[in-house]
């Protein structure tokens, strides 16, 4: 799987109108998990930890927005497999909450969503990296290094406390994890030739201009 997504990253690296559109589906993808979080566990006024974790995903949305605009030169409208995108999120909470449910007996909320941010942000922790060293654009990397470290700064307490619930119940994080793998295996496959054919439908001199490059591990 890794090795699938650093190669597709790798291609859409190569134009940056390919790039501002992932950048906005990466946007798109951070602000349903804020509006997950308004709509559940922020229903209400909540906690300190809750209250920072809203508005870490909705300061990501908008970063990975502005870079979109930075990158195309203005606002766009489109973005890369957001069918796709959309299906994973929503899946991926549907399938972590039933799964839940068959060990808790009845939805716990809470659980759901220490179970469904847990995946995710397991997830960005291989994904943004990667990203971060296919990226050409110093903009990105940069704000993709601030999205890393403030992922990191609440993904340790979350998992800890998904952990000891589920250890209660007598479930395992590894299958929540493994679903999660399926379903992001279904969007990177959704993914892959979207990406392959725009670039073919590059102009002759663009394409030429966005020859792969070689990578090394400094650049992540």
């Amino acid at each position: 799987m890794r090795d699938r997504i650093q190669a597709v990253l790798r291609q859409l690296a190569q134009s940056s109108e390919l790039e501002a559109r992932w950048l906005h589906t990466l946007s798109l993808m951070e602000f349903i998990g804020a509006r997950k979080i308004s709509r559940t566990v922020a229903d209400r006024h909540p906690s300190l930890s809750v209250l920072e974790h809203l508005a870490d995903e909705t300061r990501h949305a908008f970063a990975f927005k502005r870079l979109s605009v930075e990158l195309a030169g203005g606002e766009i409208a489109t973005f890369l497999c957001p069918e796709g995108a959309g299906r994973y999120f929503q899946a991926l909470d549907h399938e972590l909450a039933k799964w839940a449910t068959s060990y808790t007996g009845a939805p716990d909320v809470y659980l759901h969503y220490l179970l469904t941010t847990t995946a995710i942000e397991r997830r960005a922790m291989v994904l943004y990296p990667l990203y971060k060293a296919a990226t050409r654009s110093p903009s990105v990397k940069e704000e993709l290094g601030r999205v890393v470290t403030e992922e990191q700064g609440h993904r340790r307490t979350i998992e800890d406390a998904c952990v000891a619930r589920l250890s209660a119940v007598g479930a395992s994080l590894d299958d929540a994890l493994a679903l999660e793998e399926r379903l992001f295996g279904a969007f990177i496959a959704e993914l892959e030739p979207v990406v392959a054919s725009e670039l073919s439908a590059l102009p002759v001199a663009l394409a030429a201009t966005a020859a792969p490059r070689t990578y090394s591990e400094s650049e992540a």
